[in-house]
C-alpha cells in the first residue's frame, strides 16, 4: 500500500472544506493516484453535520498536525532483553543483529536500564573479584546455562550466587583455609578427597570440569548437606572464564538518566535532545511506556516527511500546523493565491467558482469517474454553502450547472435540501459567542496591519441581540491578543442577502470607511454584501492601503 497522503481543508472548517477534503479522497483513491485519507482541523459546524448525516458519510478524524513524530520514523523494533539474561546470551543476540545497545526490561514490562556492547566490555576490563557473582545476584540458572551444565543435584534453596567463586587448584586442607559456607568451588580433575573437604565446608554449589561426575556416596553427602552439584564439559581454565558471563545484564547495563523519546515526541524535540547528548540510539516508549524499539540519528536525519494535499485554501495561517514541514503534494482552490510556500512543484488547480466542491466534481468528470450518490450530495452541499444557494456573487454558471447534475445524482431537490441545510446550520440556540465567533472564522494580513473577519450566516438575525455584548467584549479581547487592527463578525441572511456587521478593536473606523457607513454601536447594515470574498476583503483591502 501507497504512503497515506492526508487530504484536509483549512481550519475552523466550513462545508466546502469538509465536504471537498472527503470527494477529492475519494476521487483519488478511485483512480489509483494516492491511498488518499480526508481529515479535518478543527470541529465541524451544524451545516456540515447535517450534509454529512443526510448522505450517511462519517466524520473525517481529526489532524492537529503534521509535524514529524517518532511515531513517522523508520526506527528499529528492537529484541528487548529481561534484566536476568545471561551477559553470554546478551552478547550472542546482539553481534548476531548488529546492536550496539538493547533495553532492558523489569517484572513488569517497562524500561529498567540500557544495555551496551561498551557496558559489556567495560565491565571485562573492570578488576571483578571473586565476589562478582554474588553481588550481581546471579540466579543459579545463569551459571548453569552459561556453563552448558548437566545437573547432578540442585537443591531447592539455592536460587542466586551467596558467595565466591573458588578454583580447587591445591590441597583439602588448604583450600578449607580460603573456602566459606555458601562459596562456589570450580574442582577441576577427579578429586574426591577436595569435595569431601567441601561438603565439610558447606558450600552452596561444586562445580565439576570436563564432564566429570562423582561417586554415589558423595553425592548422597552433597544432598544431605543441600549442596548443588553440576558438571559442565568446559576444562578447568574455560570454566572459570565462562562463568563470569553467567552475571545478569541488570548488573552492568546503564540505569538511570537513560534519554528515552515516546512516539508522540516530535522530531523536533528529538534533534534538540540528540544534540546535547551523544548515545549511538535511544529506547522509544509507547504511550503505556512500554519499550517498543530505538532511534537513532541516522534514522531522525532520514525521517520522510508527511504527504499533504489541500483544498479549498492556500494560506499559511489556514494550514494544518506543521505545513511548513510536510510535502504538499497538490492544491485545489478557488480563492486568490496566497503565501503557502511548497518544497517542490505542485499541482496547483484554481478556479475562479464558487466553490471547490465544483472543480472537484469537474475532477470525477474529466476522468470519466461516475460519481457516487453520496459524493455527489456533499458537493452539492458545499456549492450550496458556498454560494448561498446561487445567491452569493461568487456564484458562476459552472458552480449552477454543476450543482444541477449532482442533485440529481444524488436524488435531492435543490430548493428542499438547501433551505433544510441553512436551517440546520444557522442556528444559535445554545452557542456561545466563542463557538459563534469561530465557526468561521480567517485572519487576514496586508502588509504589516493584519485583520481577522468573521462569518455567520443565520436566518434569525435579530436573536443575536442577546449575544452583542459579549460578542464584542470577545472580539475586542481577539484584537488585543493578535495585535490587530480590528476584528469583524458578519451576520448574514442568505434569504434575504443582507448582513449586519459588528466590529471591535482599536481601528474601526477602517470598516467605516471601507462600506461608507457609520457604525452606531459598533453596529451597521450592509444591505446586498453576503461575500467575504468578493464584497468585504478586498474593500478593506483597498481602505487598509489607504
Amino acid at each position: 500500500m501507497k504512503d497515506i497522503v492526508f487530504v484536509s481543508g483549512h481550519k475552523n472548517p466550513d462545508s466546502d472544506s469538509i465536504c471537498s477534503a472527503i470527494a477529492y479522497a475519494d476521487f483519488l483513491f478511485t483512480i489509483g493516484r494516492y491511498n488518499a485519507v480526508p481529515v479535518r482541523l478543527g470541529d465541524i459546524n451544524k451545516e456540515t453535520e447535517y450534509i454529512l448525516k443526510r448522505f450517511h458519510v462519517e466524520i473525517p478524524v481529526l489532524l492537529k498536525t503534521v509535524k514529524q513524530k517518532v511515531e513517522d520514523l523508520d526506527y528499529d523494533k528492537v529484541t528487548v532483553f529481561s534484566k536476568e539474561l545471561t551477559l553470554k546470551t546478551a552478547w550472542s543476540l546482539m553481534k548476531q543483529q548488529n546492536l550496539k545497545s538493547a533495553p532492558v526490561l523489569d517484572d513488569h514490562s517497562q524500561l529498567l536500564g540500557l544495555l551496551s556492547t561498551s557496558n559489556i566490555i567495560e565491565g571485562y576490563m573492570d578488576e571483578w573479584d571473586s565476589q562478582i557473582l554474588k553481588d550481581a545476584k546471579t540466579p543459579i540458572e545463569n551459571v548453569i546455562d552459561t556453563l552448558d551444565a548437566g545437573i547432578l543435584y540442585l537443591d531447592k534453596n539455592l536460587k542466586t550466587i551467596k558467595g565466591e567463586v573458588h578454583i580447587a587448584a591445591m590441597t583439602g586442607e588448604e583450600a578449607m583455609k580460603r573456602v566459606h559456607e555458601n562459596d562456589v568451588v570450580i574442582v577441576g580433575g577427579d578429586r574426591d578427597e577436595a569435595i569431601e573437604h567441601l561438603i565439610k565446608a558447606k558450600v552452596s554449589l561444586i562445580i565439576l570440569t570436563g564432564s566429570l561426575t562423582i561417586s554415589e556416596d558423595l553425592l548422597k553427602q552433597c544432598m544431605r548437606e543441600h549442596i548443588s552439584i553440576i558438571s559442565t564439559p568446559f576444562n578447568t581454565f574455560m570454566a572459570s572464564q565462562q562463568i563470569i558471563q553467567s552475571i545478569p545484564v541488570e548488573y552492568v547495563m546503564q540505569k538511570g538518566g537513560l534519554t528515552t523519546f515516546s512516539t508522540d515526541d516530535t522530531v523536533d524535540y528529538v534533534k534538540e535532545v540528540m544534540s546535547e547528548t551523544r548515545y549511538r540510539s535511544y529506547p522509544v516508549l509507547d504511550f503505556m511506556g512500554r519499550v517498543v524499539g530505538s532511534v537513532s540519528r541516522f534514522q531522525v536525519l532520514n525521517g520522510m516527511k508527511k504527504k499533504v494535499i489541500q483544498v479549498d485554501h492556500n494560506e499559511r495561517a489556514q494550514s494544518i500546523d506543521g505545513i511548513e514541514e510536510a510535502e504538499i503534494l497538490e492544491i485545489v482552490d478557488h480563492h486568490r493565491v496566497a503565501d503557502i510556500q511548497t518544497i517542490g512543484p505542485v499541482l496547483f488547480r484554481a478556479e475562479p467558482v464558487g466553490c471547490t466542491a465544483t472543480i472537484v466534481a469537474k475532477c470525477y468528470k474529466e476522468n470519466h469517474i461516475d460519481i457516487p450518490a453520496d459524493m455527489a450530495g456533499l458537493m452539492l452541499g458545499a456549492i450550496i454553502s458556498d454560494t448561498l444557494l446561487f445567491k452569493s456573487p461568487t456564484c458562476t454558471p459552472t458552480d449552477t450547472k454543476m450543482a444541477r447534475e449532482l442533485a440529481q445524482i444524488a436524488g435531492v431537490d435543490i430548493q428542499e435540501f438547501g433551505m433544510d441545510m441553512f436551517k440546520a446550520g444557522t442556528s444559535l440556540a445554545g452557542k456561545t459567542v466563542e463557538e459563534i465567533f469561530n465557526q468561521d472564522y480567517k485572519k487576514f494580513s496586508f502588509g504589516d496591519l493584519s485583520v481577522g473577519v468573521a462569518q455567520v450566516n443565520t436566518m434569525d438575525i435579530d436573536g443575536f441581540a442577546s449575544y452583542k455584548a459579549e460578542m464584542l467584549d470577545y472580539m475586542a479581547e481577539v484584537a488585543k491578543d493578535n495585535h490587530m487592527e480590528f476584528t469583524m463578525l458578519l451576520l448574514t441572511d442568505v434569504i434575504n442577502a443582507t448582513s449586519e456587521v459588528f466590529v471591535a478593536g482599536p481601528r474601526p473606523d477602517y470598516v467605516e470607511t471601507a462600506f461608507k457607513v457609520e457604525l452606531v454601536n459598533q453596529q451597521a447594515s450592509l444591505p446586498g454584501v453576503i461575500s467575504r470574498k468578493k464584497q468585504v476583503v478586498p474593500v478593506i483591502t483597498e481602505a487598509l492601503a489607504q
